[in-house]
């Protein structure tokens, strides 16, 4: 779930969700509702299927190929699409020298990216 400072029609106008919510298709069920203290739009998103087995989900999360990280990158970026009219990605190439030293934290950013802020 994520709170977007705009309301409802702004989020989405004439029914049309931001294209990384559309992306996921029929895959997901969208809600739409207001946010509590009249803060805007509370968009929840989950997998139609709803059961699924944790290790099962474990060994998806670890592989990159779990829905769930996939549901939560569309909403991190409809949220900035809604907000700022564009996505906003870190900086690449990155400014320092890949070592040994800094690899435990590029593989933290790497992982970072999919899931959100570290």
């Amino acid at each position: 779930m994520a709170t977007v400072n705009r309301p409802a029609n702004d989020v989405a106008p004439g029914g049309q969700l931001p294209e990384p919510l559309a992306g996921l298709g029929d895959a997901v069920e969208v809600q739409l509702r207001p946010a509590p203290g009249d803060r805007g739009t509370e968009i929840a998103v989950r997998l139609r299927d709803g059961s699924r087995l944790p290790v099962a989900a474990a060994a998806r999360r670890a592989t990159g190929r779990d829905p769930e990280q996939a549901i939560r990158a569309a909403l991190r970026e409809s949220k900035q699409l809604i907000e700022t009219t564009e996505v906003l990605h870190p900086d690449y190439p990155p400014t320092t020298e890949p070592t040994p030293m800094n690899k435990p934290l590029r593989m933290a950013t790497q992982q970072g990216r999919r899931e959100g802020r570290l």
